[in-house]
């Protein structure tokens, strides 16, 4: 498996990383995005979604569970796993649709659903606070796991 570790001072930096990691990707793959509460997903979906050609504003689906766009160049599925929203059988037919599909809190799936996710690329955000400060005006620190691409 593959490690590459990014450092981000900004939200525009975080949205960047996402945005490489979009533009090499082709589907179908699965992301699990996983971060404390305010670390970036969103941010970092963001970003992704831009580099897969999405032209729809990108916003947390929490409350919905699932949103869907098709503006890019390939479909473009974001979960949230946050709260227990969508049933289980709306999941996996999104998972056999051939999308990629990117999950925030994706470590929630096997609490939820009692099985586990298998994903081809793992995200994990974290607050890098060096001097012991607010957590929100601090760098954060961006792993990409990939057991599929070697160039992530």
């Amino acid at each position: 498996m593959k490690h590459l570790l990014k450092i981000s001072e900004s939200a525009s930096e975080t949205q960047d990383i996402g945005r490489e990691l979009g533009v090499k990707l082709s589907s179908p793959v699965i992301v699990g995005l996983s971060g404390e509460m305010g670390t970036g997903k969103t941010v970092f979906t963001k970003g992704f979604a831009h580099g897969l050609g999405v032209k729809e504003l990108i916003t947390s689906p929490t409350f919905l569970g699932v949103s869907e766009y098709y503006s890019g160049r390939m479909s473009f599925v974001h979960m949230d796993f946050y709260k227990k929203v969508t049933p289980l059988k709306i999941i996996k037919n999104f998972f056999r649709n051939g999308a990629v599909i990117l999950i925030e809190w994706f470590e929630n799936y096997s609490i939820a659903f009692n099985e586990k996710l298998e994903t081809d690329i793992r995200v994990y955000i974290q607050y890098l606070n060096e001097n012991g400060g607010d957590n929100s005006a601090n760098k954060r620190k961006i792993i990409i796991e990939s057991g599929i691409y070697d160039d992530v």
